[in-house]
């Protein structure tokens, strides 16, 4: 009898332990929200360059339990590039990301509205401007002579004189000329794109986290820029 009360105790109170392991866990989470989806990323990132990427949430199983809702802990904005995948490069699956792209991580009305259905809809707890390395938009507005792209014979004149029209990239042209700065170029237009975003009242409103991001795809390597 002795024994079966000793044995019902140390399951109790080991049910009590775990219970509060996991309340203490919760608190830890919900504090560490935006930490912990920034270091979900870099380290899925890290698992891609090493060839360890254990591919999550990437089966019949995962389709299934996210058939009625989605809840992706980040929302990722970048180039319609098709080097530039990021599910793959951070390692990630079905549900995780919230991926908006097109040529040039570019930040129109449809892509703000985009943030914002993640943000106030999906509880998206943070925000990657991903620009990348050889971005052919970013080449077309270096390459664009005389201000070519104001005669608009396409669309990609578009994306040109939007990328020629953006603060950071007027700056970083009076500090080195966009012939020989390809690399400041595309720094420019991600922080360009991160400042839209930062300044979008239902992100503040929800005080999400935005960090900005440059993909190599000479390495494989993603970047946070400063």
């Amino acid at each position: 009898m002795k024994t079966k009360i000793i044995i019902i105790c140390l399951v109790f109170f080991s049910l009590l332990g775990c219970k509060q392991n996991k309340e203490q866990e919760a608190v830890v989470t919900t504090e560490n929200d935006k930490a912990n989806c920034t270091e979900q990323l870099i380290s899925g990132n890290q698992r891609f360059l090493s060839g360890k990427s254990i591919h999550p949430h990437q089966d019949k199983n995962s389709v299934l339990a996210n058939q009625d809702g989605q809840k992706p802990f980040a929302v990722i904005v970048t180039c319609s590039d098709s080097r530039v995948s990021p599910e793959i490069v951070f390692d990630q699956g079905l549900g995780d990301l919230f991926v908006i792209r097109n040529a040039g991580n570019l930040i129109s009305d449809i892509d703000m509205g985009s943030i914002e259905y993640a943000i106030e809809h999906l509880d998206a707890k943070l925000i990657v401007i991903l620009g990348h390395t050889e971005c052919g938009a970013i080449k077309a507005y270096i390459n664009d002579k005389n201000g070519a792209y104001k005669k608009h014979f396409t669309h990609i004149d578009d994306i040109v004189e939007t990328i020629a029209k953006e603060n950071e990239e007027i700056e970083a042209d009076k500090v080195l000329p966009k012939a020989n700065n390809y690399s400041g170029a595309i720094d420019a237009n991600i922080q360009h794109s991160a400042k839209l975003v930062q300044e979008n009242p239902i992100v503040k409103k929800h005080n999400i986290k935005i960090i900005s991001m440059r993909y190599d795809v000479h390495t494989g390597k993603v970047t946070q820029l400063k």
